[in-house]
């Protein structure tokens, strides 16, 4: 029951202005988004950190910054700032690194560019969608978000009551092949109803619905499961305590690091 007391401010204020945020776009979604990205980097870089890793924490949080930077202005924006802006992040991780006196500093490197391809790159993209939504004036992003957490909710519901066969073990042990096929059919379901009620805001064929279904239900879940990975590698059930009872941003956010990028390029490529 205490448990249950510690989740209820992020469902009954953390959702609905989630929902809010994402209605509105723009500048204001950006900045928070942004602030959320620092905060799923900051996790990141101290799960790393139990793994006796010493990564970059300035070159990561400005390197995020600048990439949401970049996603805000698409599609008004170049192939060649973002070329600048990675060969940049490269040159200035090895040349920083030669100064800082850490050993294994391989690890050190890998561990920074992990953390900024994973949540500044990937996790990041949910800007460059948003923005998306706002040119072409569809509405991928909420679709995304309601239909992850329908997919989450069936994988978790149906596999919780009925799922035997473990899914991968070793790095999830409570999901299980049933819930991992329910959530599929739950963000099937939940995209053919978003589609019907338009908020998709452009018309959908049963093939384009399959696509979008597949990356929410197998890309949303595995992000889970990637996650757990990390995590289990350091002996850690959640990334932070700074949610509460539901642990921390990277926790909560899981689901969306690999189905940002994939229903952005899923968007461009239907209405390209």
């Amino acid at each position: 029951m205490n448990n249950i007391i510690k989740r209820l401010p992020v469902i009954f204020i953390g959702i609905p202005s989630v929902i809010y945020l994402v209605s509105m776009g723009g500048l204001p979604f950006s900045i928070l988004f942004t602030i959320v990205l620092l905060l799923c980097a900051y996790e990141m870089l101290n799960l790393s950190k139990k793994n006796s890793a010493r990564p970059n924490t300035f070159v990561v949080m400005t390197s995020i910054v600048s990439i949401a930077v970049l996603y805000y202005f698409l599609p008004n924006i170049e192939l060649i700032y973002f070329l600048v802006l990675i060969f940049s992040i490269v040159i200035m991780t090895i040349y920083i690194e030669t100064f800082r006196g850490f050993s294994n500093p391989t690890i050190n490197i890998s561990t920074t560019f992990i953390a900024i391809l994973y949540i500044g790159v990937l996790f990041g993209s949910m800007i460059a969608l948003r923005q998306f939504d706002t040119f072409y004036g569809t509405g991928f992003t909420m679709c995304m978000l309601i239909s992850v957490w329908i997919c989450d909710s069936f994988a978790y519901s149906f596999g919780k009551a009925f799922g035997k066969k473990k899914l991968i073990e070793r790095l999830s042990p409570k999901k299980t092949l049933f819930g991992f096929i329910a959530g599929n059919v739950g963000s099937f379901s939940s995209i053919y109803i978003l589609n019907y009620l338009q908020v998709t805001k452009v018309e959908l064929s049963l093939s384009s619905m399959v696509v979008f279904a597949i990356i929410i239900g197998c890309f949303g879940q595995w992000g889970d499961i990637a996650e757990s990975m990390f995590k289990r590698e350091v002996n850690t059930k959640d990334s932070s305590s700074l949610l509460f009872a539901h642990g921390g941003f990277l926790d909560r956010c899981d689901s969306l690091i690999l189905t940002s990028p994939l229903v952005l390029i899923f968007a461009m490529t239907l209405l390209g």
